[in-house]
Parts: structure tokens; C-alpha cells; sequence
């Protein structure tokens, strides 16, 4: 029975280890094709600014705090 356990422990351990990095893998591909798009974007790209803060909105030319 304790090596049935240990097997069944195992496999739980691999399959959790092996979903973890697959995931972790699609976001670092997600973040990559954002940092592409931004950067095929340009600098005359359409922004949205919100709220009130420290950055510069490239369109209006105001203090914001998020530009998306």
C-alpha cells in the first residue's frame, strides 16, 4: 500500500509540475506578443488616458495616471 501511495504521489506531482509550466509558457507568449504589437505600434498609436497622475497622454497632452 506505501507504494501505491508513493507511485499515485508521483504522477500527482509530474502532472501538476508539467500543467504549471505550460501555463506559465502562455503567458511569456502572451507578454511577447504584447511587447511586439506595442512596438510595431509606434509612437502614433491611439491611446486611451485616465485619471489624473505623473505620465504625459501622447493625444491631449495632460498629466494622467494610466495610459492604456
Amino acid at each position: 500500500m506505501n507504494t501505491k501511495l508513493k507511485l499515485f504521489c508521483l504522477i500527482f506531482v509530474v502532472c501538476t509540475l508539467t500543467y504549471l509550466y505550460k501555463k506559465s509558457k502562455s503567458v511569456e507568449s502572451e507578454l511577447f506578443m504584447f511587447n511586439v504589437e506595442a512596438l510595431a505600434g509606434g509612437e502614433n498609436g491611439e491611446a486611451s488616458c485616465y485619471g489624473i497622475g505623473s505620465l504625459d497622454c501622447p493625444q491631449e497632452h495632460r498629466k494622467v495616471y494610466f495610459i492604456w
